[in-house]
């Protein structure tokens, strides 16, 4: 039993400086004093509930009370759901469903909300937070087992399903053991952390995390707004020094570049997908003073677990086919290339890399099957988590050369096809369907949904396919582009193929 590392962190953040900045949202700020006002309110009345409830859903609004709930919910020893406002009600519920939650946090009641109340009655209990009144300090915290859950997130998954990730005290201690105090980034109470993410994105508990440990500020990026325009914004009102983007946003704001100049700027970090070098290094001009480095890693991971810092002059060693090398492990990670039967291979072969350390985590959320595959254990008895990721090393640095499957990445957010299909294959008119990602030369990911239908009439069957899956699927996930024919190419396994299908598309332009 030990106090997990965040926690006490942060408990020590709000007795140093009280009165610095925790929090800058578009419209106020919190200092350390009142979000632990905050924190320590909602925990009373967490610490009223029922025995046996081990996890607490968050309504993930981007507002003071939410990061409150969060905070709260661990200091109690729980772990908190998030659940994304955006997402369609029917995915959230599944969410809820899947993770046995008897109780929601939100800041304010929504439509969506009272639905579940509605249809789950007294099952559920809604608590909105920002009617409780603050209390004056934060009580002590008392020691939490570091194998108890920090945090469950629900990813794409490829049954239809989303795919809960238990993610553990352990592992997020690892996390900020390995970055925050050991990457000799010098982060300390002076600086100021972007906060560009989703709640339900696990990117975005290094944004909010990370300050809190250390009595530095999180400058939230606002719901509302121009989307990545808002993050330059944040960027620049907040005097941002810490930044972790994807990097879409560069490829959104490259067009800005000749106007954007962020000199406060000293660590800019991306994570989520691959970086084009080329980007990475326009990107220079806008954040003279700033350290760039490209961060790797899965949810199953705990956030990111390597790293490559950008030379300021370009290097043989920093890129493979246009893309920003995944660098290193961070200290207590460690990376096998291995072959289809876990046997690792020799320096330079390309394999699936394996992860191994105390930033890993052991299981997919009530999912032995799953669990089993992903999950393993190497010929000298280590263990560790089968990525999918295809790299190869190269004087100890690693290099990302694609997926062993078919699963994407959409400005950062993992993408099953087969949840995708699966919505897709209920669709009147639609006997299969398969989706496909092209990667543009800006890095950003185009999603192809093609569909297999009987018939002419397709004009109007793909406008109301693409209309059905928003109502059920993120927006990330909507496909961009929705084709239709009566038939798929397939290959020699008699599977459809793939890349036959978007060769046609791609031909044809």
């Amino acid at each position: 039993m030990t106090h997990a590392n965040l926690l006490l962190r942060f408990a020590r953040s709000c007795e140093s400086d009280p009165e610095a900045t925790a929090f800058a949202f578009s419209d106020r700020t919190v200092t350390y004093r009142e979000f632990a006002g905050l924190v320590q309110s909602i925990r009373n009345r967490l610490a009223n509930l029922a025995t046996g409830q081990e996890r607490i859903a968050v309504y993930a609004t981007q507002d003071v009370w939410t990061y409150a709930s969060i905070m709260a919910v661990l200091a109690t020893g729980r772990a908190y759901v998030p659940l994304n406002p955006r997402a369609p009600v029917d995915r959230n519920r599944s969410c809820i469903d899947q993770s046995g939650v008897r109780t929601l946090l939100c800041s304010r009641s929504a439509p969506a909300i009272e639905r579940w109340k509605a249809d789950l009655g007294d099952a559920l209990e809604i608590v909105e937070t920002s009617l409780i009144p603050p209390r004056e300090h934060l009580d002590p915290i008392p020691p939490i087992d570091e194998s108890a859950m920090a945090y469950l997130l629900f990813t794409s998954g490829s049954t239809g399903l989303p795919k809960g990730v238990p993610i553990y005290h352990r592992n997020l201690n690892c996390f900020l053991d390995a970055f925050v105090d050991r990457s000799g980034l010098g982060f300390g109470s002076a600086d100021r952390f972007l906060q560009m993410f989703d709640l339900t994105f696990d990117l975005s508990v290094m944004s909010f995390a990370a300050p809190l440990s250390i009595g530095a500020s999180c400058h939230v990026v606002p719901d509302e707004g121009m989307g990545f325009l808002s993050v330059a914004k944040t960027l620049d009102r907040g005097h941002v020094t810490v930044a972790l983007m994807v990097p879409s946003v560069l490829s959104f704001l490259e067009r800005y570049f000749d106007e954007i100049r962020l000199p406060d700027l000293r660590c800019s970090l991306f994570c989520g997908e691959a970086l084009p070098v080329r980007l990475a290094r326009s990107w220079r001009a806008c954040v003279p003073k700033a350290r760039v480095l490209n961060v790797y890693g899965p949810t199953e991971a705990t956030i990111f677990c390597s790293s490559y810092e950008l030379q300021r002059e370009p290097v043989g060693e920093e890129e493979y086919q246009g893309v920003v090398s995944i660098g290193r492990p961070l200290p207590g990670t460690s990376f096998r290339v291995v072959n289809e039967h876990l046997t690792e291979v020799k320096p330079g072969e390309r394999g699936e890399l394996v992860i191994l350390g105390g930033q890993v985590t052991n299981q997919y959320w009530r999912n032995p099957e799953k669990t089993t595959i992903a999950f393993v254990t190497l010929p000298d008895a280590a263990q560790g988590y089968r990525s999918g990721d295809v790299v190869f090393e190269s004087n100890e640095n690693f290099y990302y050369c694609g997926r062993t499957d078919h699963q994407l990445k959409v400005d950062g957010y993992r993408v099953e096809p087969g949840e995708v299909e699966h919505h897709a294959r209920s669709y009147a008119g639609v006997r299969d369907a398969a989706l496909v990602g092209r990667v543009e030369p800006s890095g950003r990911t185009v999603l192809y949904l093609f569909l297999l239908v009987d018939g002419t009439a397709v004009a109007s069957l793909t406008k109301e396919c693409r209309a059905f899956l928003s109502q059920r699927l993120p927006s990330y996930m909507v496909p961009h582009k929705v084709l239709a024919s009566n038939t798929f190419p397939l290959n020699a396994n008699g599977k459809v193929d793939r890349k036959a299908l978007l060769a046609n598309v791609v031909g044809s332009n």
